[in-house]
């Protein structure tokens, strides 16, 4: 899902996209120039074929900065105290899609609704979209718990699990084993708990994975 369309994403600060215009500017020359040197060199199938890799990597690199410009401008908002389970149905009734909640009660963090309902939205869509491709008769499990001076929201899922826990592999922008995707959601997910000085972690299972973002317990 394009980062542009996330529910909680907000628009770029005035300096970010006056910013992201101007860069676009170049391209749209580098563009217009490539189609011209396409036509003109229509006799020829290399030169045609190399005109056309420009033209699309120039449309992914446009592409690119838009998402790394949207990731890069989120910003914490004002803290209130957020009910998890109200931010957890919130994000399941954003993805469309079934998700087992453990059983309450659950407890309640300091921080911005809508960053952690953006978070936990990719973190749901990813435990959906994993279950599915392996096996359709479970759902995705969402727990919460205190634990020392963390509030931690974990994620499980059956899908075909993680190629690593280590973050620095998984996580890494424009880089997804799924197609169609750019690579932003985990990005995404570990921004917004830095920003609330957490931490995402990973667990690779033998039959799944098991995400969970780790919050700071209390103000």
């Amino acid at each position: 899902m394009p980062a542009a369309h996330d529910p909680g994403r907000r628009p770029l600060p005035p300096d970010l996209a006056r910013l992201l215009h101007d860069l676009r500017g170049p391209l749209n020359s580098i563009t217009m120039h490539a189609q011209l040197l396409k036509r003109a060199v229509g006799d020829d199938a290399t030169a045609e074929d190399s005109a056309s890799t420009v033209l699309e990597q120039v449309r992914r690199l446009s592409d690119m900065l838009a998402d790394a410009f949207a990731v890069a401008a989120l910003e914490r908002g004002a803290l209130r105290t957020v009910d998890l389970a109200v931010v957890v149905e919130s994000a399941r009734k954003d993805v469309g899609a079934s998700v087992t909640l453990a059983d309450g009660p659950w407890p309640s963090v300091h921080g911005d609704e809508a960053l952690l309902t953006l978070a936990l939205g990719h973190l749901l869509r990813n435990a959906v979209e994993a279950t599915a491709a392996a096996c359709g008769g479970r759902t995705p499990l969402v727990s919460a718990a205190v634990e020392a001076k963390e509030t931690v929201v974990s994620v499980r899922d059956w899908g075909p699990g993680l190629p690593s826990a280590d973050p620095k592999v998984v996580i890494r922008p424009f880089h997804s084993t799924k197609r169609g995707h750019r690579g932003l959601g985990l990005v995404t997910v570990e921004r917004i708990a830095r920003l609330h000085n957490g931490a995402l972690r990973l667990t690779a299972l033998s039959d799944g994975a098991l995400v969970t973002l780790a919050l700071p317990s209390g103000r």
